[in-house]
């Protein structure tokens, strides 16, 4: 995966996570000065994990300036860019999927690519957090990932992994 690519998923994981209030709580008190709890429940250390392993975060609690930096960057240079895929876009939301199969395709890829790592398996809700930084309807674009073999849904349909052709 490029570094673009890599920035743009940032970018999407960061989003999603600051529709999480929980995550956006902790992420309000580490920007504060408040800090991370010094005694954190189960569900604090869930989202404390979350935003280190996003990279927001790093270990000692304290914010990357750094990801920041470069996740802004990449949102305005994908704004410049209307060419390509691009064109279905407004900034880093769908206008609309593309009637032709092979340009749908292709957009899906892309925000499959931003969406999950290669190496991850997320609960339904996770996947629906992140696809709605995209469009506002996230079953069906999850229903096409899936159609399109980019996305396995577990048999019992509590997770959902990246499939690459690969």
């Amino acid at each position: 995966m490029s570094q673009e690519q890599n920035t743009a998923g940032t970018w999407i994981q960061v989003a999603a996570g600051l529709k999480n209030p929980g995550m956006r709580q902790l992420l309000g008190a580490v920007l504060t000065g408040a800090g991370v709890p010094e005694q954190p429940g189960k569900t604090q250390l869930k989202d404390l994990a979350r935003w280190q392993k996003i990279g927001l975060l790093g270990p000692d609690g304290q914010l990357n300036e750094k990801l920041l930096d470069q996740t802004l960057s990449s949102a305005s240079a994908a704004q410049a860019d209307r060419t390509g895929i691009q064109r279905f876009f407004t900034g880093h939301r769908l206008d609309t999927l593309p009637a032709k199969p092979a340009d749908r395709h292709e957009v899906l890829v892309s925000i499959r690519d931003a969406v999950i790592g290669a190496d991850e398996q997320l609960r339904e809700e996770q996947v629906n957090e992140r696809l709605r930084v995209f469009h506002p309807d996230v079953a069906l674009l999850r229903r096409y990932m899936v159609d399109h073999a980019l996305l396995l849904r577990a048999a019992d349909g509590s997770s959902y992994r990246r499939w690459d052709e690969s």
